[in-house]
Order: structure tokens, then C-alpha cells, then sequence
């Protein structure tokens, strides 16, 4: 069963103290539900013009195999889509409806970065050093101490902000398993509570895109 907010809270070690947290629902069956709405729309289209095309001097046998060929990629999306949503359902033993509001949250204390995503599920945990980072179905751990490099970057057209933890730093090659996409508000006490607990050894600026920053960083005792 996937862990809740309050479980991992009440779970954490006698010596951690937490700096910042962030806890919202999803509806996750929300993508599945517009490509269904989409894939119907298409029908529905297809079949009034093939009606319509069928009644004059078209060749409606032509164009119902346009029609059904435009179908067939939201058609495939939409099975795609399903046979993952499956997936993740049976991996953290839920039911269809518990993804209507599905919990993420982010628990930031003085020894660890604690995260709930989905996206932890696409991941195979066996790549992954237990010792840095902890995966467990939907939920991800790490120790502080193990983070090398702080990367943040703005969105292009609202104030929302990514903050990316990397372990191994290498921005062509290295994936970032830790994100948190923040407001401005939010991102301003993140940063402040990192800043308390890290030491920034370097800083580079514009090393993807213009506007980001890669902090070099050692955890304080």
C-alpha cells in the first residue's frame, strides 16, 4: 500500500527535525479521462462524416478508412495509457478510484530529502546506489550528506520554479531522480532552508539554459 503523508511523518527518526514540507492531491486519472473524451470525439466525427459522405457523391468507403486511420493513434495512447495506469495500481495495491486523489508530497528535514511521486514507479530501483538514494514503489529517500549539486532552473512563462537534487553531477548525462517543481513562495523558504544546510562550495550559472544555477554543495554537520 502506498504510504501516506502522516504515516512517513510519524515514522521519522528521533533526531530529524522538519525544515519544510509540501502536500498536495492529484487527480491522476484525469490524462486517461481526456484521451478517452478525445478518442470518442473522433468516433463520433468519424462516424456523422462518413454518414454525411455516404449520402453524396464521395467515395465513403474511403473516407471511412481515413477516419478510422486518423483513430488509430489516439486509439493506441489511450490502451497505452491504460496498461500503465494497471500497472501502477497493482504495484502499490490500489484501487482505480484512490487515484482520483492521489497524495505527492515532499518532507525536507536536517538529515533527509522524503518524496512521493508516481513518476518513482517508471523508475528501476535496482540502478540506483540504496545506500544514496532509497526507492520504495512510489516513494523515494536520500540522505543529504549524499547530494553533490543543486540545480535550479525557472519556468519559461509563470513563476514556477525546479529545484533538482543530483547525487552524480553530470548535466548531459545524469538523471535527476529528485525534483520539486515550486511557486515562488515556496521556493524562497526551500532555498533558505537550504542554504542553512549546505555548504556551497561553487556556483555556475546559465550551464543548460539561461537563467539556471548548478550549486556546488557539502551538507553541514
Amino acid at each position: 500500500m502506498s504510504k501516506s503523508f502522516e504515516e512517513v511523518k510519524s515514522k521519522l527518526n528521533l533526531d530529524e527535525d522538519i525544515l519544510w514540507e509540501q502536500r498536495k492531491l492529484f487527480n491522476k486519472l484525469k490524462g486517461l479521462k481526456r484521451v478517452g473524451f478525445l478518442l470518442g470525439f473522433i468516433v463520433c466525427i468519424s462516424l456523422l462524416l462518413y454518414f454525411i459522405t455516404s449520402t453524396i457523391n464521395f467515395d465513403a468507403y474511403l473516407i471511412f478508412q481515413i477516419l478510422i486511420f486518423i483513430s488509430i493513434l489516439p486509439l493506441c495512447f489511450f490502451f497505452v495509457e491504460f496498461i500503465n495506469y494497471r500497472k501502477r495500481l497493482k504495484k502499490l495495491d490500489l484501487r482505480t478510484k484512490d487515484l482520483i486523489n492521489y497524495e505527492e508530497f515532499t518532507i525536507l528535514t536536517n538529515k533527509r530529502w522524503i518524496q512521493k511521486s508516481l513518476s518513482y514507479l517508471k523508475l528501476d530501483a535496482s540502478k540506483y546506489d540504496s545506500n544514496s538514494i532509497l526507492i520504495q514503489k512510489d516513494l523515494a529517500i536520500v540522505n543529504l550528506y549524499d547530494i553533490e549539486v543543486i540545480y535550479t532552473t525557472k519556468g519559461y512563462k509563470s513563476e514556477i520554479f525546479y529545484v533538482n537534487f543530483f547525487i552524480s553531477w553530470d548535466k548531459w548525462t545524469e538523471e535527476s531522480v529528485l525534483l520539486a517543481i515550486l511557486e515562488k513562495a515556496d521556493y524562497s523558504i526551500l532555498m533558505e532552508n537550504l542554504h542553512k544546510l549546505f555548504s556551497i562550495t561553487k556556483e555556475e550559472r546559465d550551464t543548460i539554459t539561461n537563467g539556471d544555477s548548478a550549486l556546488y554543495c557539502k551538507k553541514k554537520s
